[in-house]
C-alpha cells in the first residue's frame, strides 16, 4: 500500500527532438501540468532509443512529444519502434503543429492523443489527469 501512495502524481515525460526548436507550446503544457499535479520530466532526444530509456528509468506514466518540424510520422515511427523494443506500455502522446489529415495515421500507428494547433493545454491536462483514474 505505501508504493501508492508513493505514485499518487502522475508522471508525465515530456520531450522534445534535438533538432526542433519549437517548445513554446509545450513549455506552457509542461506549466499546465505542474499546476494540476502532475510531476513533470523534460528531456531532449536525438535518438528515439534515448527517449525510450528516459522512459524507462523515469517509469514515466506517459509520454508527450512536441513536434513542428514536419518530421512527426517518422519521429513517431521510430519512437513507438523504440518503446516496442523495450517494452515500455506508457502512452505517447503528441502535440505542435501536425495537420489534422495526419492525426489519423498517427492515431493508427499507436500515438494515443495528438493536440495539434488550436488545442488548449487544458486539453492535455484534462487527458493526462484521466490516465490516474
Amino acid at each position: 500500500m505505501g508504493e501508492d501512495q508513493n505514485r499518487e502524481k502522475v508522471k508525465a515525460l515530456m520531450a522534445r527532438f534535438s533538432l526542433d526548436g519549437h517548445d513554446r507550446g509545450l513549455l506552457s503544457v509542461m506549466s499546465s501540468f505542474r499546476n494540476a499535479g502532475i510531476e513533470v520530466v523534460f528531456t531532449y532526444f536525438s535518438d528515439p532509443k534515448e527517449l525510450a530509456k528516459v522512459a524507462e528509468e523515469e517509469d514515466a506514466d506517459v509520454v508527450g512529444i512536441t513536434c513542428s518540424m514536419g518530421q512527426h510520422l517518422f519521429v513517431a515511427s521510430t519512437v513507438l519502434e523504440s518503446f516496442n523494443e523495450r517494452k515500455i506500455d506508457a502512452p505517447l502522446i503528441m502535440g505542435g503543429v501536425i495537420p489534422s489529415g495526419d492525426i489519423p495515421q498517427l492515431l493508427d500507428m499507436g500515438i494515443k492523443k495528438v493536440f495539434g494547433p488550436g488545442s488548449a493545454p487544458s486539453d492535455a491536462v484534462d487527458y493526462v489527469s484521466g490516465l490516474s483514474s
